[in-house]
């Protein structure tokens, strides 16, 4: 009596294990070189920061600056600002009915002018005149010891580049800051009201 019995493959072990074990050699040599990797001696010798140590040098940083304007703030000199012996009048502005009426409704008005007198017995220069806070003018002409100057009122500007209409602005507030020979700087302020100065400091 013949046996059919059919071979029977027996799967090999020889190449799993060294696929194994080259993984293992594999990934024990890049922890090895991880670990071991050279450091020059530059980093060796240079200081390190524990996390804590680094926090407060950052805090400090950060507080440097306050400090130092705070001390600078209690300790510098308060800065004086001369007053101008000044008047201010303002000459051919619209009338209290002008501006009664809605501001869409006026006509367009031109004329206005800011006059400057100056009532020292010295120059100013470097003239800087503002009006109602928001519109300036820079001249580098001086206003004479002694002497009067007018300015018309369109041609104080903005920052944002619009000029001063008096269509659309009443005339409220004038300064003025100026340089004088002994090359201090000094300013006078005055308030208007119906075109009138009311108030002056």
């Amino acid at each position: 009596m013949t046996s059919n019995s059919e071979p029977v493959e027996i799967e090999s072990t020889e190449n799993v294990a060294t696929d194994n074990s080259f993984a293992v050699n594999s990934s024990s040599v890049g922890a090895t070189a991880a670990s071991d990797y050279p450091r020059s001696s530059a980093m060796q010798k240079s200081p390190t920061l524990s996390h804590r140590s680094l926090t407060q040098v950052l805090i400090g940083m950060g507080l440097m600056p306050i400090v130092t304007i705070s001390a600078l703030w209690m300790y510098m000199p308060p800065l004086f600002e001369g007053q101008l012996d000044c008047r201010f009048t303002a000459e051919a502005l619209p009338t209290a009915e002008f501006y009664a009426v809605d501001y869409r409704e006026r006509p367009d008005y031109d004329g206005g002018f800011l006059v400057v007198e100056n009532r020292e017995d010295q120059d100013w220069t470097h003239l800087n005149i503002q009006v109602n806070g928001h519109y300036q003018i820079y001249d580098t002409d001086p206003i004479p010891a002694g002497e009067t100057v007018k300015f018309k009122l369109d041609r104080f500007v903005s920052r944002a580049g619009s000029r001063f209409q008096l269509r659309y602005n009443e005339l409220k507030s004038a300064r003025i800051y100026a340089r004088r020979p002994s090359r201090d700087r000094a300013t006078f302020y005055c308030e208007f009201e119906n075109g009138e100065p009311v108030a002056a400091e």
